[in-house]
């Protein structure tokens, strides 16, 4: 049986400054680390590349489809995730929080997941301790690489977990109807139709490819939630079951989960 969990993405958009290369944004991440003190439920967490890997794959020219990237650009991308891991570990470790970080290259092959070190992942959970896996830039076949982003860890994980909660934690308060007045989209019902056209787009997808990954995501069978990663009570008031200011993208109801 499963150990039910939450899974929550936080943006490279959250926990770095992505104007400004290499920087982590401190402040931010010390504020969702210390919230979740008191949190009981068991997390897994996948984090973004924002001013990390974001950057040195936007120099490199370095994609989601496989191709014969350069080897130093394979490592600089490679190495400036890492990086990143790191520093969020060891701001999680200051809390308490027990970390243990995941290599995404360890938990799949040719970007299929590999569902025994996944489910692994969820019994470690057990033990008190938190996962945390990342977007990067893997090995596919045949001298070939790419990028897999922190939005595809998500799914991937999703579909074999089954998370009891999924959210991304973002920058902005949720989806927007429209980006320039903010009209914020609560509810994303089954079967709504969500229009792409302005919606920011980046190198590895941007708010677009987020929200085509937790589509696909609902129609598992489980709802996603999108919530200002800023603003760490929101994200508190999810993981107890409470509303609060965001977007939700309701599961498909026929799904297993909810026939169980």
């Amino acid at each position: 049986m499963l150990q039910e969990v939450v899974l929550i993405k936080l943006g490279g958009s959250v926990v770095t400054h992505k104007q400004r290369p290499m920087t982590m944004n401190k402040i931010a991440i010390d504020q969702i680390f210390k919230s979740l003190l008191s949190v009981k439920v068991p997390i897994i967490f996948v984090h973004g590349g924002g001013s990390f890997g974001h950057y040195w794959s936007v120099k490199y020219n370095m994609h989601s489809k496989p191709d014969s990237y350069p080897s130093d650009g394979i490592a600089v991308v490679h190495e400036s995730m890492i990086s990143l891991n790191h520093k969020l570990v060891k701001s999680m470790i200051r809390f308490k929080l027990n970390p243990y970080s995941v290599s995404p290259f360890s938990i799949i092959s040719n970007n299929k997941p590999l569902v025994k070190k996944i489910i692994e992942l969820a019994s470690m959970t057990r033990d008190k301790i938190i996962p945390v896996t990342f977007g990067d830039i893997v090995y596919r076949t045949h001298h070939k690489y790419s990028i897999l982003s922190g939005d595809e860890l998500m799914t991937m994980l999703s579909y074999v977990l089954r998370p009891k909660r999924v959210i991304f934690a973002v920058n902005v308060d949720g989806i927007y109807q429209n980006p320039r007045t903010k009209e914020l989209i609560s509810t994303v019902e089954e079967g709504s139709l969500i229009k792409f056209s302005n919606v920011n787009f980046d190198v590895t997808g941007g708010m677009k490819r987020k929200v085509r990954e937790a589509l696909k995501i609902s129609l598992a069978g489980m709802d996603v939630h999108f919530v200002n990663g800023f603003k760490p009570d929101r994200l508190l008031k999810i993981l107890d079951n409470k509303k609060t200011k965001g977007t939700v993208i309701k599961g498909k109801r026929s799904s297993k989960r909810n026939a169980r």
